[in-house]
């Protein structure tokens, strides 16, 4: 019975694991693609990481060397957004 109960421990844990929260992964990729058309091609889904605001309208994207955010039109497409290239790296005298 003990043997029983363990198995199903690990397997309930297995399950609800692969049940992850995966709710903005088509905007963040679509972000991503946004921000390699612009020539970002250091950006790629396994270097970065996402932050993700106002239901998926505005996505910050952060990798070592800066931030860039994308956000959403009124007809529902991410654009290049205006803001500018915040290094990270101190400035080497």
């Amino acid at each position: 019975m003990k043997k029983i109960m363990i198995t199903f421990a690990v397997l309930m844990s297995v399950v609800l694991v692969g049940c992850g929260n995966n709710t903005y992964q088509s905007e963040i990729d679509e972000a991503v693609k946004v921000l390699q058309k612009e020539g970002y091609t250091d950006i790629n889904r396994d270097s970065i990481s996402a932050n993700v605001y106002n239901d998926g309208s505005f996505i910050i994207i952060n990798n070592d060397v800066y931030d860039r955010y994308v956000e959403k039109d009124e007809n529902g497409k991410y654009i290049k957004s205006s803001s500018v290239k915040i290094e990270k790296e101190l400035k080497k005298k």
